[in-house]
């Protein structure tokens, strides 16, 4: 039985560079670019070194930090204007807040040390300790998520503040350092970084960033100072949007992240048969190149069979009389 032989190495090559060319190739994985848009702007006291920022039943609420200025005030969110307020000790620096249930979680920034307010009368009615610096707080209905600067969020009990669970943040691998204040929505968790003029959206599951948000036009218009930077985010749930601001800033800004790379439903609709078109071509070229190296295989095989029958026959031949004188 003659078996063909192989395809030519060439046509085997050009077959594996095509399907590699052509074949559908995953898109890198990375964090989206979320962009901002503000939908109003509001004052703020420049005075507020703020720290956290909470929204709960339409008011706002505002940590201010520094030793002999920290405070938690209670804040009209569309004037800005400072409703009440407790000073903290002066031996105490203020840090991120949360609401939790009728109470107002605060942080202390090197005093190890979270004191629990009494919303109705902003009086300190319980602490709590713990080891390292304080810096971000949000309440996800669980857990209390805190941040101290560097790339972990730390997961405790709301009851007893005792650590249930840490989780590094990262993108795309790397660590992402200098997390401040924090903001819990749904498995969200939003972050500022410090020094910089981006919020992250975190998976408070698995610790990735899903998207980064340039808040970089926000911060035009207010002081360059080293330490007047980006650092507050509250949500606003009945808007389904953000009040921002930053340390001793004059504005608070309601904004709303929007998706850069989702496309519109039209866009959607449009590419979706271009999609379906390429896909089909890829096919098509796959499909007839395979015929063509099945017919070249076909080919060699019917020549090495002639040649084959016709060396054959030469060696079955006897050989021709000689001629006699």
């Amino acid at each position: 039985m003659i078996r063909p032989g192989p395809a030519p190495r060439v046509f085997q090559t050009l077959l594996v560079v095509l399907l590699l060319t052509f074949a559908p190739v995953a898109a890198e994985g990375g964090p989206e670019a979320t962009e901002l848009h503000v939908i109003s702007s509001h004052s703020h006291d420049e005075g507020a070194f703020t720290q956290g920022l909470e929204m709960h039943d339409g008011l706002l609420y505002e940590s201010t930090g520094l030793y002999g200025s920290s405070s938690l005030r209670e804040v009209d969110p569309s004037s800005g204007e400072v409703l009440r307020q407790t000073r903290l000790d002066q031996s105490l620096f203020g840090e991120g807040i949360t609401v939790v249930g009728d109470t107002i979680v605060m942080l202390t920034w090197r005093e190890e040390i979270a004191l629990v307010f009494d919303i109705e009368t902003l009086e300190v009615i319980a602490n709590h300790t713990y080891s390292g610096e304080g810096w971000g707080l949000c309440y996800d209905g669980n857990h209390l998520v805190m941040s101290n600067g560097t790339s972990d969020l730390t997961f405790r009990n709301p009851s007893n503040f005792s650590v249930e669970a840490t989780l590094p943040v990262t993108n795309q691998g790397i660590e992402v350092d200098l997390l401040n204040e924090l903001e819990c929505v749904g498995q969200t968790v939003y972050a500022n970084v410090w020094g910089s003029d981006s919020i992250i959206a975190i998976d408070k599951t698995t610790g990735e960033v899903k998207s980064t948000i340039d808040a970089s036009v926000l911060t035009e218009n207010e002081s360059d100072g080293y330490n007047d930077v980006l650092n507050g985010i509250a949500y606003f749930p009945e808007r389904d949007a953000f009040l921002i601001t930053g340390k001793n800033w004059t504005s608070m800004h309601l904004v709303s992240f929007e998706n850069s790379q989702t496309p519109s439903d039209d866009n959607i609709s449009e590419s979706l048969p271009l999609s379906i078109l390429e896909g089909i071509s890829s096919v098509l070229l796959i499909a007839a190149l395979v015929i063509i190296l099945s017919s070249l295989r076909l080919l060699s095989a019917i020549v090495r069979f002639f040649v084959l029958m016709i060396a054959r026959r030469q060696t079955e031949q006897p050989p021709a009389p000689s001629e006699e004188k």
